[in-house]
């Protein structure tokens, strides 16, 4: 979604269904976001954002949050931030690859009609906008599937 003041947010669910892999893939969906921004960036000439303004989001909050339910197995003996640092440099790389299906879902986003800016269950605003564009559910799924990203919806998390 997108706010007519160029705020914009993605949602997904960030709750782990118990293995290290649920966990992984969170932990790098929630870095790619900073890294598609970055990519974004880069691609039109704008100034990327610095490592520590990243380090500070709340992306990067949470993935450190959730990266503490890795199992001893998965960590193999190594400390979290070296998995966080692998895990970043996936995310990173898998932007570059996704390329194509992110700018998409992007342009479909940016086709879409301004509505009134809908509130959240939990009544928080995203933005102070009153207008917003949004793509959701069944539409991201089938949008990025058109470029060989697979997603889920789910209705509930």
């Amino acid at each position: 979604m997108v706010g007519q003041d160029a705020n914009g947010l993605a949602c997904f669910c960030k709750k782990p269904q118990g293995t290290d892999a649920s966990v992984e893939a969170i932990i790098v969906a929630s870095f790619a976001g900073c890294y598609a921004e970055n990519y974004f960036r880069n691609l039109r000439g704008y100034q990327v954002r610095d490592y520590w303004t990243i380090q500070w989001s709340l992306d990067w909050k949470e993935a450190r949050g959730i990266e503490g339910q890795l199992s001893h197995g998965y960590l193999a003996g190594r400390i979290i931030p070296t998995v966080h640092t692998v895990l970043e440099n996936r995310a990173e790389q898998l932007v570059a690859e996704k390329w194509p299906g992110i700018e998409g879902l992007a342009q479909a986003l940016l086709s879409k009609p301004w509505e009134p800016l809908k509130a959240f269950k939990s009544g928080t605003q995203w933005s102070e906008a009153a207008m917003a564009k949004y793509v959701i559910g069944d539409e991201i799924v089938e949008i990025l599937g058109r470029f060989d990203v697979t997603a889920q919806c789910v209705q509930e998390c």
